[in-house]
């Protein structure tokens, strides 16, 4: 699993700062499962990692029925569990796997949880694309983006020392946000907010095509 994600969900949890619905999208479908189980587990037992038997106490997982789809009824179990106090748990946490299965009436149930959450629960929905859930809804949602695996790209110290104006003369801004992210996982720790403000910026540029320029003069203000 990504450590710098799993540092950050960590560090969110252990001072109560998570969101209360996010939406894992990307190409590495079972990694997103296994985060978002093992960010429950670390919730209740203090352990972030996937249980062999999965049996957690306050984590209620909900997938397609055997015609591929989620409906209303399995929304309104999401109430049901989410509106019970945590007990073993700092939150009681639903996963919804394969989310673009969720039937518009059932998006639309969920929604109305997702606008008013209760105290102490965590809505994480899984899907391949973020398009995947109707817009009312995506947009109450925290996008984490997971891409497939990658060797991780090594530091160059020489397009680190570049000014703006050159970085985007030579059209090297991708090459300077993998240096930079490099450079700056050296010590995740320390450079924790500013590490979390690149990904979030290659991430717009790699998967949304995003202005490059826009994206580069935002993160120098950072």
């Amino acid at each position: 699993m990504n450590q710098d994600k799993i540092y950050i969900f960590k560090k969110l949890a252990d001072v109560d700062k998570l969101s209360h619905a996010y939406l894992f999208f990307g190409e590495a479908s079972e990694r997103k499962i296994i985060f978002a189980l093992s960010l429950a587990n670390y919730l209740e037992n203090k352990e972030f990692k996937l249980l062999e038997k999965n049996i957690l106490e306050e984590c209620f997982v909900i997938s397609p029925d055997e015609k591929g789809i989620i409906g209303i009824d399995e929304s309104k179990k999401i109430g049901s569990f989410l509106y019970q106090k945590p007990v073993l748990s700092k939150k009681r946490t639903v996963i919804i796997k394969d989310a673009d299965s969720l039937t518009p009436e059932a998006q639309n149930a969920t929604l109305k949880i997702v606008e008013d959450s209760p105290e102490g629960s965590l809505l994480i929905f899984i899907a391949k694309d973020e398009s995947s859930l109707l817009p009312p809804l995506a947009s109450r949602l925290q996008k984490i983006y997971f891409p497939e695996t990658a060797a991780p790209k090594k530091a160059d110290a020489s397009i680190l020392k570049m000014g703006l104006e050159e970085i985007i003369e030579k059209d090297r801004i991708n090459e300077y946000f993998e240096s930079l992210i490099a450079e700056l996982r050296k010590d995740p720790v320390k450079n924790i907010s500013k590490l979390k403000e690149a990904l979030k910026r290659l991430t717009l540029i790699k998967r949304f095509n995003t202005n490059k320029k826009l994206q580069l003069k935002c993160l120098s203000r950072f």
